[in-house]
C-alpha cells in the first residue's frame, strides 16, 4: 500500500495492509536498522518466517516489508517511544512545568546544568529514576528525564541550598 504524507500515526497503525519498512520508520519515529536487527534475531533455521508471524516484518527480495495488522500490536507493546521532544520555544521554567519524559541532552540545553553533571548524579544513585527522575533507557541507550520527578528534585535541591545560605548569613551578623 502507499503511505500518504498526511496520515497520522494512529491511522497508519489501524491500516490493514503491507507497507515498505522504509516508508513507515519515519512516520513512527523508528530506526530501521533496529527493527531489522530484531526481525533477524527472531528468525531461526527451523522457522525463517518467525519475524513475520511475531512482529509482521520480513524481507521480500531486497525490500523489508511490514504487515501492519501484526506489526501494530508489536509496535505498541515493544517499540513505541514515549519520549517527547523539547519544544525549542520553551525556556527553562516552561520546560520544568511540563509532564512526560524527555532526553537529558535536550533538557540540558534549557537548564543551567550540563549533561555530564546530571548523568554523573544519576549513576551515583541506586534508584535514580525514582529519586531524581533521570535514568538510562535500555532500549535507546540514552539518558531520559521524567520532568515531574526532576522538577521536584530541582526544587528541593534549590530550597535546601537557599535555606543553607540563609542560615549561614544569619550566623554571621
Amino acid at each position: 500500500m502507499t503511505l500518504r504524507s498526511t496520515q497520522n500515526t494512529e491511522n497508519l497503525l489501524e491500516q490493514g495492509g503491507i507497507f515498505f519498512l522504509k516508508d513507515i520508520v519515519h512516520k513512527l519515529n523508528l530506526n530501521s536498522a533496529h527493527v531489522i536487527k530484531l526481525a533477524k534475531a527472531l528468525n531461526t533455521k527451523e522457522n525463517p518466517l518467525n519475524s513475520y508471524k511475531i512482529m509482521g516484518v520480513r524481507k521480500v527480495w531486497n525490500h523489508w516489508v511490514v504487515r501492519m495488522t501484526v506489526f501494530a500490536p508489536y509496535y505498541l507493546d515493544y517499540l513505541k517511544n514515549d519520549i517527547q521532544k523539547v519544544n525549542p520555544k520553551w525556556d527553562a521554567n516552561t520546560l520544568l512545568f511540563q509532564t512526560g519524559s524527555y532526553y537529558l541532552a535536550d533538557v540540558c540545553k534549557k537548564i543551567p546544568f550540563n549533561n555530564h553533571q546530571l548523568r554523573h548524579q544519576a549513576k551515583r544513585l541506586e534508584n535514580s529514576k525514582d529519586e531524581i527522575g533521570i535514568w538510562k533507557d535500555t532500549r535507546t541507550k540514552r539518558f531520559v528525564v521524567d520532568m515531574l520527578t526532576f522538577k521536584n528534585w530541582i526544587q528541593s535541591t534549590w530550597e535546601g541550598n537557599y535555606q543553607g545560605a540563609k542560615d549561614r548569613k544569619g550566623a554571621n551578623p
